[in-house]
C-alpha cells in the first residue's frame, strides 16, 4: 500500500502563489501541509521514513515497468511543478534520514558526557535489518541507476555510515554495536550486496559515473571489517567474482575518476585495509588472510594480472604508480614473506622492475626503486637473478648514482638505502 505521504494534501482554499512561494513553503522551509512532501523535512520518525522509502521505491519500479516513470534528477521540484512524483518523495525521505543520522552524531560528539545508545542509528538498523524492510537497502542498491542523482549519494552515505560509525570518534563505543549489527547483516547477505557493489563499477551498463564512485566507497567500507574481508578472499571463486573485475576491467576504464577510484580500492584490498582498520586484532587477522590468498592464487594475481596489466607500458601513469606502491607495501609486509620470496626470485619480475626504474617519470622511478631494493637485498638470490645484476653491474651502479640526487640531502634514508644497494651490486 502506498504511503499516505505520497500525495500532497488537497487545499480547500485557492492559493495565490508569490514569486518566492517555493522558498516560504518548499521542501525545507515553512509550510508543513499534513501528508504533503513539505512535512518530510520535519519528520523525526525513522520507521515512517523507511516505510515510505519502501513504498516510493515500489512505485518507481512499477512506473518503470509500465513505461510511465516520471524520473527526476533534482531533489526539489521547481516552482509551479505538478504533483510530486514518487522519485521526489523518495529523494526527500533519503535526505531527511541521512540528516537525522549525521545530526545525531554531531550532537553526540558535542555532548561528551552522553552515554545513551543512539536512537536514530539504532532504529535505522532495526528497520533496515528487520523482517518487513530487510530487502530495502539491497533493492535501493540494485536499482540505484533509476534514482535521482542526489538520492544515489544519500543511499551510499547511509550504507557507509552504518558500516563504519563505530570505528572512529570519541563516541565510537556507542555506535560500535550498531556497526557490528549492520556488518553482520551485510555478511548474512554478502553475495547479494557484493554483487551489486562490484557491478556498480561497470559504468558501461548504466552510464552513471557517480554510481561507480559510490560503489567504490561502499566496497572500501566493507574492507574495514575482517569478517567481510574474509568472505572476499576466502576462495579463488570469490576473487574471480569480486576482485578480478577490478584488475581486468575497472582500473582500465577511460574515465579517470572511476579508474583511480578502482585503484584506491585495490590498494586497500592488497594491503588488508591499510591503516583504515583501527583494531589491532582485526589488522592481524586481515594481514594473515591477505598473505594466504596472495600465496594461494599467486600466478593468477601477479603473473597474469598485476604484472601483465597494471605495470605494463600500456597502463596509464597513475595506474602504474599506484601499482608500484601496492607492490612495495606487499613485499615489505612481514606477513607476506612467502609472497616476497617468490616474487623477488623471478628473473622476469626483476627485468620488469628494472625497466620501470628507468621510467622518465621521477615518481615512477622512485617507486620502482623501493621495489628494486628488495631484489638486491634478498640474501638468497637465485642464480638467474644474480646473473642479471652482474651482467648489468656497471650500468646499474652508474644509473643509481645519479638517481634522484636532489633528494639525498633532504631524505637521508633514501640516500643510505641507495648507497647500500649500490655497494651490494658492486660486491656481487
Amino acid at each position: 500500500m502506498a504511503s499516505n505521504l505520497n500525495a500532497a494534501a488537497p487545499s480547500s482554499q485557492p492559493v495565490t502563489q508569490s514569486p518566492f512561494e517555493w522558498l516560504a513553503g518548499g521542501l525545507f522551509f515553512g509550510k508543513n501541509s499534513k501528508g504533503g512532501i513539505e512535512s518530510i523535512d520535519s519528520c523525526k520518525d525513522v520507521m515512517s521514513l523507511l516505510t515510505g522509502l519502501s513504498d516510493n521505491l515500489g512505485a518507481i519500479l512499477a512506473e518503470q515497468s509500465a513505461g510511465t516513470e516520471t524520473f527526476v534528477t533534482t531533489e526539489q521540484p521547481e516552482s509551479g511543478a505538478a504533483k510530486p512524483t514518487p522519485s521526489t518523495f523518495l529523494a526527500a525521505r533519503l535526505s531527511r534520514l541521512r540528516f537525522l543520522l549525521y545530526d545525531e552524531r554531531r550532537v553526540s560528539l558535542q555532548q561528551e558526557s552522553r552515554k545513551s545508545a543512539p536512537t536514530v542509528a539504532g532504529t535505522a538498523l532495526q528497520g533496515l535489518t528487520g523482517k518487513n524492510l530487510r530487502d530495502l537497502m539491497p533493492r535501493l542498491l540494485e536499482n540505484l541507476y533509476v534514482l535521482p542523482f542526489e538520492s544515489r549519494k544519500h543511499v551510499a552515505a547511509i550504507f557507509n555510515y552504518l558500516m563504519v560509525s563505530g570505528l572512529d570518534g570519541s563516541d565510537a563505543v556507542l555506535y560500535h554495536p550498531i556497526m557490528v549489527g549492520w556488518a553482520s547483516y551485510v555478511e548474512a547477505n554478502y553475495e547479494r550486496f557484493m554483487n551489486v557493489i562490484v557491478n556498480g563499477h561497470d559504468t558501461s551498463s548504466h552510464g552513471a559515473t557517480d554510481i561507480g564512485l559510490h560503489s567504490g566507497a561502499m566496497y572500501r567500507s566493507c574492507l574495514r571489517h575482517a569478517s567481510l574481508y574474509r568472505l572476499l578472499v576466502s576462495t579463488t571463486a570469490s576473487l574471480e567474482q569480486w576482485v578480478y573485475p577490478f584488475l581486468d576491467v575497472y582500473v582500465h576504464v577511460p574515465n579517470f575518476d572511476v579508474s583511480s577510484d578502482a585503484m584506491e580500492s585495490l590498494k586497500l584490498f592488497f594491503t588488508a585495509g591499510g591503516d583504515r582498520v583501527p583494531d589491532e586484532e582485526s589488522q592481524q587477522i586481515m594481514a594473515e588472510l591477505a598473505a594466504e590468498f596472495l600465496t594461494r592464487d599467486y600466478e593468477e594475481i601477479w603473473d597474469k594480472r598485476f604484472n601483465a596489466s597494471l605495470l605494463a607500458d600500456s597502463a596509464n601513469y597513475m595506474t602504474r604508480r599506484v601499482a608500484l606502491q601496492i607492490l612495495s607495501t606487499v613485499l615489505l609486509t612481514r606477513s607476506n614473506y612467502q609472497v616476497m620470496i617468490r616474487y623477488v626470485a623471478s628473473r622476469a619480475n626483476l627485468m620488469l622492475v628494472m625497466h620501470l626504474l628507468r621510467d622518465t617519470s621521477p615518481h615512477i622511478s622512485m617507486d620502482a626503486f623501493h621495489v628494486f631494493k628488495v631484489f638486491v637485498a634478498n640474501p638468497n638470490k637465485p642464480p638467474e637473478v644474480v646473473k642479471i645484476l652482474q651482467d648489468n653491474q656497471v650500468k646499474l651502479c652508474r644509473y643509481l648514482t645519479t638517481l634522484h640526487q636532489d633528494k639525498e640531502a633532504s631524505d637521508t634514508q633514501f640516500r643510505d638505502e641507495k648507497a647500500l644497494i649500490i655497494a651490494t651490486i658492486e660486491g656481487l
